[in-house]
């Protein structure tokens, strides 16, 4: 795929890291990185990998795993605009603590740490976009967390929608055996308990669609 300024500029607008800023910066800042394609299966980040750089997924789609006893654990799907990467930044010993790999064709333009910490010190919004993005993954880790610590199917479900609901509903991009996957539990479970909730009145599903009726209620 063939990339303009102009659309890179719409691309790195996308994401988090460069909200609010300019364009001319963006543009700057774009030409300071390198892009790099990759095919549908291929690994774009291996856990453990010692490279220092982020990366912003500029078109196609990407699966974060977690490799743990032997299998990969789904964490996250990656869309335009997504970041990958963060974690193996700003430490002498940082690495991936996940795996990235392209569900479909896409290109990511990285920025390598040096280059970073050069374009945030020209431009403060960029290094206030990270650590509110850091903070904001702080949040989702500590949610998933929770959800799988959590004794019960019904209190996974239940904290997790709370979790990533957005207006009141939360949509799954991934079905719902994705999200039993999520969860660590069988889809089997994933259906008892959601009729089990909503039964209760809490939840009701529109297709893919989960929608919190009884947001306020606590396990």
């Amino acid at each position: 795929m063939e990339y303009t300024p102009e659309t890179i500029n719409r691309a790195l607008n996308e994401t988090p890291l460069f909200h609010g800023v300019d364009a001319a910066f963006s543009a700057h800042a774009a030409a300071k990185g390198y892009r790099e394609h990759f095919a549908a299966g291929e690994t774009i980040l291996s856990e453990g990998e010692e490279k220092h750089r982020l990366g912003i997924l500029l078109s196609g789609s990407a699966e974060v795993f977690k490799p743990a006893g032997g299998a990969n654990v789904p964490m996250n799907r990656l869309a335009p605009g997504d970041l990958l990467g963060a974690a193996s930044l700003f430490s002498s010993d940082a690495h991936a603590v996940t795996a990235v790999v392209a569900a479909a064709p896409c290109d990511v333009l990285f920025f390598d740490e040096e280059t970073l910490k050069a374009l945030m010190q020209e431009n403060f919004t960029l290094a206030e976009n990270y650590f509110a993005y850091l903070t904001g993954r702080i949040h989702f880790l500590t949610g998933r967390i929770e959800s799988i610590a959590s004794p019960t199917a019904a209190e996974k479900l239940w904290n997790h929608l709370l979790r990533n609901a957005e207006g009141g509903a939360v949509e799954l991009s991934g079905g719902f055996s994705r999200l039993a996957s999520t969860l660590c539990i069988s889809r089997a479970s994933l259906y008892r308990v959601l009729d089990e909730l909503e039964q209760q009145g809490r939840i009701a599903r529109q297709g893919k669609k989960i929608l919190l009726l009884d947001s306020e209620t606590e396990q």
